[in-house]
């Protein structure tokens, strides 16, 4: 009875505690201006005393304003066959502090972490609630503890964009023989706190507004405030690593993870020395060798084994035939050491987030590996997971980043290839014919080379449905259009693709009486324009420069001539470069001449306004008429 009077009582004071501090109406009301989620209260504890036991206790409360806002409640916990979710607990209270659900850890479902993996150890606790009402309060309990030390989990006392906070507060407990590191990043911003003391470290954030998601703005990761920890040493699966410095940290992954999962079968060693044997430079043996690799392997995720960070051995991946991008690059790699030619695991953080690598601050958080080979001053780079990627080529997953590489020497932060506005290039030429009755028909011959080569290259290997889908996206201005016919050339030794294409537009030039009103700029006219932001916060930022060049030759229909031009163009701004022009031949024709140039770079937040009006202008002179006029006899 005694047992059943506290636990009463306990759930009562919960509920009070629920009412008196946090109701909707308590929340400050600049934290609810462009949010969808307000963290009312946040306490995370990590003791790491013990490099052997990672302990972390957190207890989140948090309202949901609205339905954008759901997926800020995060009502997760990951864990693995190294680490154990101890306790589990969430109750939703309603506006005004009345309980209305609670949970258990029996309620949540229980599922593998990822499901692109075919193998994998991680696991995720999950609860989907579905709210019947807005706004509602969550709170989220959990404890658990971990072996591996190697990954500390970063504070973000801003979860996201249009997330505000009122108070957060994470702590660190540990021991002071293995202190660890810390790194701080856009805090100068924000009411945020540190507190260091002789073994415990303490970071509160304290009434963050909200940051509303600008289009055109840097990475989240350079604007949200959030904190870094590493320590100096940790465990992982077991195993004892150092993060010291990246050299240290280097070291450590090529000595404990990476030594001994090389060897080869003799008999594709004999084959890879037979399929090099007539290549004089590293680089034609580099070329066959990862050819051999693409034409063999294929990609499947597996995130076993130490952390999802030991490779799998290459004799393996020779056998099975598949890998995951550790697996498959030091499979290439001990391919292409057969051969005798260097080359250096990287690990990079792949995708759009992308994390600046800072030299003194030494921490494991990549997700992806990539291979490069060392050339001249500088390095080759093989994407190994990639059945069509050419030889030498990053896409925009991997380009103008950080990275590190494993060299004989210890870990080393490089830079992988940058793409220049130059090298982004795209020319398009159209062969197109006008008839008296206002039909087009056109060969569209397009050929994009850098980054622009990147989101065309896969075409090929589509299904005929997408294909189509694709080319109604991108000329979906031009009204029941038929593609006729298409060849792709995909020059994977250029690294040119080259689009041939046969069009035909029923009704393309507009009747005015009996002319009619023709845009010559009918396979690339620009039709977006930025949203308008008004008082914009962040920069602008246009991560990859490129050049567009246009060429449309029209041949007039019979009888039809072109009842003026207009004069040639130029729009120079900042941000690139736009030119216009047309021109008449003896032939009845008329040659349309077009070349966009946009700049990569940062801009100021005051600048965007006059970015809209550049793509504004040029929006409206891609849809510049000409009047082709009737000759009556």
């Amino acid at each position: 009875m005694k047992k059943i009077t506290c636990l009463v009582l306990l759930l009562c004071t919960a509920i009070t505690f629920a009412q008196n501090e946090f109701s909707i109406t308590s929340i400050n009301k600049e934290l609810l201006e462009y949010s969808n989620s307000v963290l009312i209260d946040e306490n995370v504890a990590l003791d790491v005393t013990n490099i052997n036991t990672v302990k972390t206790t957190k207890r989140r409360v948090i309202a949901v304003l609205n339905k954008m806002g759901n997926g800020d409640t995060n009502l997760y916990e990951y864990y693995d066959d190294n680490s154990k979710v101890k306790n589990i607990r969430v109750w939703i209270y309603n506006a005004f502090g009345k309980e209305i659900a609670s949970f258990k850890k029996k309620d949540f479902n229980d599922v593998s972490r990822t499901g692109i993996s075919i193998y994998s150890d991680d696991r995720v606790l999950y609860l989907n609630y579905t709210p019947t009402t807005y706004p509602y309060i969550v709170v989220y309990e959990s404890e658990a503890e971990s072996g591996d030390s190697a990954f500390i989990q970063p504070w973000q006392p801003l979860g996201g964009y249009a997330e505000s906070t009122q108070k957060s507060v994470f702590t660190i407990k540990y021991n002071p023989l293995n202190k660890p590191n810390y790194s701080a990043r856009n805090i100068e911003d924000f009411d945020i706190s540190i507190s260091d003391t002789d073994n415990e470290l303490t970071f509160t954030a304290v009434n963050l507004k909200a940051v509303r998601l600008e289009e055109h703005s840097p990475s989240s990761r350079s604007i949200l405030p959030h904190v870094m920890v590493a320590l100096q040493n940790f465990k992982l699966k077991g195993t004892a690593g150092t993060s010291e410095n990246w050299q240290k940290f280097g070291s450590w992954l090529d000595n404990k993870l990476l030594a001994d999962v090389s060897d080869l079968p003799e008999g594709t060693k004999a084959k890879v020395r037979s399929l090099v044997a007539n290549e004089t430079t590293n680089e034609g043996k580099a070329r066959k060798i990862y050819q051999f690799v693409q034409d063999k392997v294929r990609y499947v995720s597996i995130q076993i084994g130490i952390g999802g960070w030991k490779p799998m051995p290459a004799s393996d991946v020779d056998k099975l035939s598949y890998g995951d991008c550790k697996a498959l690059t030091m499979y290439t790699k001990s391919l292409l050491e057969v051969a005798g030619v260097p080359s250096y695991y990287t690990l990079v953080n792949a995708g759009e987030n992308i994390m600046e690598i800072e030299e003194n601050f030494a921490t494991p958080w990549f997700n992806h590996a990539i291979l490069a080979i060392p050339e001249d001053d500088g390095y080759t780079w093989l994407e190994c997971t990639s059945q069509d990627t050419p030889y030498g080529y990053l896409g925009d997953f991997t380009d103008n980043r950080d990275v590190l590489i494993m060299t004989p020497e210890g870990g080393k932060v490089t830079r992988t290839k940058t793409y220049t506005t130059q090298e982004n290039l795209q020319t398009n030429f159209t062969n197109l014919t006008v008839d008296a009755q206002g039909n087009v028909t056109a060969h569209f011959k397009g050929v994009s080379e850098g980054m622009q080569y990147d989101s065309k290259y896969l075409l090929p290997k589509q299904k005929q449905e997408d294909i189509d889908r694709f080319y109604k996206k991108r000329w979906s201005y031009v009204n029941g259009f038929t593609v006729d016919d298409i060849k792709f050339k995909n020059d994977r030794e250029e690294v040119i693709f080259t689009e041939n294409i046969e069009v035909s537009v029923p009704n393309y030039a507009n009747p005015v009486g009996e002319d009619f009103l023709f845009c010559p700029n009918i396979f690339n006219q620009n039709k977006y324009i930025p949203p308008r932001i008004d008082d914009r916060k962040q920069n602008l930022f246009i991560r990859h420069g490129f050049i567009d060049v246009d060429t449309v030759e029209v041949a007039l229909p019979e009888n039809f001539s072109i009842d003026g031009l207009p004069e040639d163009l130029a729009l120079e701004t900042k941000f690139g470069k736009y030119e216009v022009s047309f021109n008449e031949t003896d032939e009845n024709k008329l040659i349309y001449s077009r070349k966009l140039r946009i700049e990569e770079g940062e801009y100021p937040p005051n600048e965007y306004e006059e970015y809209r009006d550049f793509l504004r202008s040029i929006a409206r002179l891609d849809k510049t008429k000409i009047l082709l006029k009737q000759n009556v006899q």
